[in-house]
């Protein structure tokens, strides 16, 4: 009889240390599922901010903008130039103002993802008037 009684006990605590391991793979499973979350996310968002910045580099000090934007694959729809990427998408807002000494070109560049802007980068440059 008590060889039965140890048995069953023996199976009682093995069923608890595999439950035990069970729940803590099922933890640590959401937890490389969220870590690897973020890990995309922010791959996203350098990715995105470098472009960004570059693009911002190659506005100030290109001469004809609009001409840089169709080469870097934007289109254009009234003043604002886009370009959809894999995973977001990059907008050049350029709004020119004109007066008798030259132009000040004021451009913006916005990175969307998911129809939310996650990032935003002024570019302004003056031009005199020969």
């Amino acid at each position: 009889m008590k060889s039965g009684s140890r048995s069953n006990a023996l199976l009682v605590e093995l069923l608890i240390v595999v439950m035990f391991f069970m729940l803590t793979t099922t933890v640590l499973l959401e937890v490389f599922a969220k870590a690897n979350s973020f890990n995309n996310r922010s791959e996203l968002l350098t990715t995105s901010m470098v472009e960004a910045q570059n693009l911002a580099d190659l506005l100030y000090r290109a001469e004809d903008a609009e001409k840089l934007l169709q080469d870097q694959g934007f289109a254009a729809k009234e003043n604002v130039w886009s370009k959809e990427e894999k995973t977001y998408r990059m907008e050049v807002l350029v709004t020119p103002e004109e007066d008798e000494t030259g132009i000040y070109r004021r451009q913006e560049v916005r990175v969307f993802s998911d129809d939310k802007m996650i990032y935003s980068l002024p570019c302004s440059r003056w031009e005199v008037k020969p």
